[in-house]
Parts: structure tokens; C-alpha cells; sequence
């Protein structure tokens, strides 16, 4: 895949009719520079990636176990397991890795806050065929400008994004919904960028929520005041990017009591203050 950045010309703009540098796009869109190569960029499919990672960790002997955190099993000195509706798991170490909603794991352990920041998608069936041209352009939209960024896939889908807002974190990840406001801009700036992205191409409509820092920086190694616990969250929009990394860093500090290849020091729980769990409580 490569990966190009540019603008999607106004009206104003002398360039609004010139054809785009590349094929599939409408006149207007103007291609400024090209920001990564077939060598250097690549895309994953979320969900297909999750379960093939899921999927080689049960053929290695994990165990999936599907239900909701209740609570921390813990001895005098550290934790001993988890409590999943009403149901006790024994575990030598327990990580929290549940994205924005590592916010809920405050209320048994010293964790710093993590917020949810809303990005709502448009996903087209298109063509397995279509260039494989990332695309991060800045977009004229009611009187302001606004990123939006679009990734062909292999299996002929288009992911396109842009619009992202602060929104309430529903308790139910299934509850996740995109705004209509903002499913109705992103799906007008879409068909201003390409003919391809008509309406009955459309196979999803969606939301996912980030997780984000009060720093900016993901929350990365051992939860403060708990032996046993850790914690692995933050990474905004660069979780599927460094969640490898993270994985083989979290398993290399639990199993070995530190993580070689990766200095997980700039992501210490630590360095922000926890959350006070009683605003969990009134929520």
C-alpha cells in the first residue's frame, strides 16, 4: 500500500477541475506529496486481525472466556484473580486491556482516567481491484476544515473516517452508535471525493471509541499500589499499529519482571494522577 496526503479543493480553488493524480478520485482532489510507500506502509483489517491474533493464542493453550468484570480477587499482598458475574477466575496476574473502558478498572485499582474520543466510519463495498492508495486529506466542510482519511483493503472494502468527537462511553461496547449528523457530512465528503463512493455501496455505517490519556501517551506496565495488576491501554489511534509490541512487552514484564525491547518508562501508570473512583460511582 502507499499512502499520500493532499486537499480536496473548494470551489474557490483554480484546481477544483483538474483531475486528480490518481484515477479513481473526482477532479479537485489534489494529491500534495506521497507520505509512504508499498515498503514502508500497510493496512490490517481490525477485526480479521483481532481474531487471527485471538485464535493463535488458543491453539498455544489460552482459554477465552467471554463475560463482564465484576471486581479484583485479591490476598492480603496482590491480586489472585477476577471476579466475572459472580463467578471467580484464578490468575497469577491480572491485566486490564479493555480500552476506553479500562476507565470501569479505577473503581478496584489505582488508574489514572482514560477517556473515550467517538470517530465515526463509513465503510463501502468497492473493489478488490481499487489502487492501494491511503489517503489523509484535509476537506472544506460547513465553513471549517476537517481531516478525512480513507484505506482501500485487500478484501475490496473502503474504510473512510473523519469527525471525530467527545461523546458519552456507553457501558455496552455493543451500544457504540455513530452520530447521524456526523454519518451525513462524512458520507457527503466521501462522494466529493470519489464517484466509487455511491450510496448504494454502502455496507457500514459506524463508531468505534479511542482511548486516550490525559498526556497524550498510552498507559503502558504495573498499576501503582497493586502487585499482580497491570494495565495496557492509551494507544488513541495507534492501538492495532503497537499492539503487537505491547503484547509481546506486557508478557516479557509479567513473565520476567521487565520488558527488553521496549522502555515502557515514558508509559508508566504512575506519572499521572489516579482517578478518584467516586466519579465512577455517580456516573
Amino acid at each position: 500500500m502507499s499512502a499520500h496526503s493532499g486537499y480536496v479543493a473548494p470551489d474557490s480553488d483554480p484546481r477544483r477541475n483538474t483531475p486528480s493524480a490518481l484515477g479513481w478520485l473526482s477532479d479537485g482532489v489534489v494529491i500534495a506529496q506521497r507520505i509512504g510507500t508499498t515498503e514502508t506502509t500497510a493496512i490490517v483489517h481490525p477485526q480479521k486481525f483481532t481474531s487471527a491474533l485471538m485464535n493463535a493464542a488458543l491453539t498455544q493453550g489460552a482459554e477465552l472466556r467471554r463475560g463482564r468484570v465484576t471486581g479484583i480477587v485479591r490476598d492480603a499482598t496482590r491480586a489472585k484473580g477476577v471476579e466475572v458475574e459472580g463467578s471467580i477466575i484464578d490468575a497469577d496476574a491480572v491485566m486490564i486491556a479493555m480500552g476506553p473502558w479500562s476507565l470501569l478498572a479505577a473503581q478496584w485499582m489505582s488508574l489514572p482516567a482514560v477517556y473515550g474520543q467517538r470517530s465515526p466510519s463509513i465503510v463501502y463495498d468497492i473493489d478488490p481491484n481499487l489502487p492501494a492508495d491511503a489517503l489523509f486529506l484535509e476537506c472544506e466542510t460547513d465553513g471549517s476544515t476537517v481531516s478525512i482519511e480513507v484505506f482501500p483493503r485487500a478484501d475490496g472494502s473502503t474504510h473512510v473516517t473523519a469527525l471525530s468527537d467527545i461523546a458519552p462511553l456507553p457501558l455496552d461496547p455493543a451500544a457504540v452508535t455513530p452520530d447521524r449528523d456526523a454519518i451525513a457530512r462524512l458520507q457527503a465528503m466521501s462522494e466529493r471525493l470519489s464517484p466509487l463512493f455511491r450510496p448504494d455501496k454502502i455496507i457500514a455505517q459506524q463508531a468505534c471509541f479511542r482511548p486516550v490519556t490525559e498526556d497524550g501517551l498510552p498507559l503502558v506496565g504495573r498499576v501503582p499500589q497493586s502487585d499482580g495488576l497491570y494495565v495496557a491501554t492509551g494507544h488513541n489511534v495507534w492501538g492495532i499499529l503497537n499492539a503487537p509490541a505491547t503484547g509481546e512487552a506486557m508478557a516479557r514484564l509479567i513473565a520476567e519482571g521487565e520488558a527488553r525491547e521496549v522502555d515502557l518508562a515514558p508509559f508508566d501508570p504512575a506519572r499521572l494522577t489516579p482517578l478518584d473512583p467516586s466519579l465512577l460511582q455517580a456516573r
